[in-house]
Parts: structure tokens; sequence; C-alpha cells
């Protein structure tokens, strides 16, 4: 009875677990940048078993250094971006911040001559919750296109010009 009541209040606290990437391309200065928002409660259940740490709390500032360097880690181990002929980008991560209940992480790609294919791999989370959906707009030529991302599904391409 106990356990049921915990679940329908987790259910009511945090009913879905996503999280929200933006990929932006900057044609004239050549570079794809990418903020990503993940809820602080879920982040911080990945971060712990990540780092070993089952004690983490990734909201105090005496354990910024510790968060922020395992979460770039789990960051650029979970997503990757492709060009069209398959050569992996270089993620550099740009850090990271907290607002509110979310954590925001930036992240950019230097040196996009062109644009016209790019394979997206997002599995944030997907360790935590089966049910996790890693939602991906990418804007790019006055275009947005979008997707949505699960565990065993958690790649798409996204497509421009001829």
């Amino acid at each position: 009875m106990i356990t049921m009541a915990l679940i329908a209040f987790q259910a009511l606290v945090h009913p879905f677990h996503v999280s929200v990437s933006d990929i932006k391309y900057k044609e004239d200065k050549k570079v794809l940048q990418i903020s990503m928002r993940i809820f602080l409660d879920d982040l911080e259940l990945a971060l712990q078993a990540y780092s070993g740490n089952e004690k983490l709390d990734i909201t105090k500032k005496e354990n910024w250094v510790f968060v922020n360097e395992n979460l770039e880690r789990y960051v650029l181990d979970r997503l990757k971006l492709w060009d069209e002929k398959g050569k992996e980008f270089e993620l550099n991560y740009v850090g990271a911040e907290i607002e509110e209940d979310v954590m925001w992480c930036y992240i950019e790609i230097e040196k996009v001559k062109k644009l016209k294919q790019v394979k997206v791999w997002n599995s944030i989370l997907h360790e935590v919750w089966n049910d996790q959906e890693n939602l991906v707009h990418f804007r790019a030529f006055d275009d947005v296109q979008s997707a949505r991302l699960y565990k065993g599904e958690d790649t798409e391409v996204f497509e421009w010009g001829s």
C-alpha cells in the first residue's frame, strides 16, 4: 500500500520523463550550437549511477566541480552527431547551469562548412527510465525539424536541400 502511494505521488510530481535538445546551425559562423534541458531529479539519478556516488546532490555548490566533470563525460557519452559522410562531429562541451528544476547543458561543434545531412543519436537518461523521451529540434536554413527519440529508437537523420 505504501509503495503504491509513493508511485502515485511521484507520478504527480514528475509524470513523464523528457529532455529537450535544441540544435541550431549558425551558417555565418559555421557552428552548431546545442542546448539541452534535462530535469534535475532525473539527471541526478543518472549522475549518481554514472559517477558511482549514490549520495551525490547535484544542486549543492560544493559539488559543482565534480558534477560538471561527470556531466560533461555523461553527455558526451550519450550524444553523438555525424555528417552526411558518416564522420563523427567533435563535440565541445561549453558548460552547464541550473535553472529552477532543469539543468541546461551547452555544446558546440565548430567548423561545420556545409550542412546537408546530420545523424543524431541521443540516449540521455535511457538507462534510467524505460519511458524516457528525448525531443530534438534542429534549426537550420530557416527550417525547423523535430524528432522524438526513445530507448531503442534513439537515432534520427535530419536533411536539407537536394
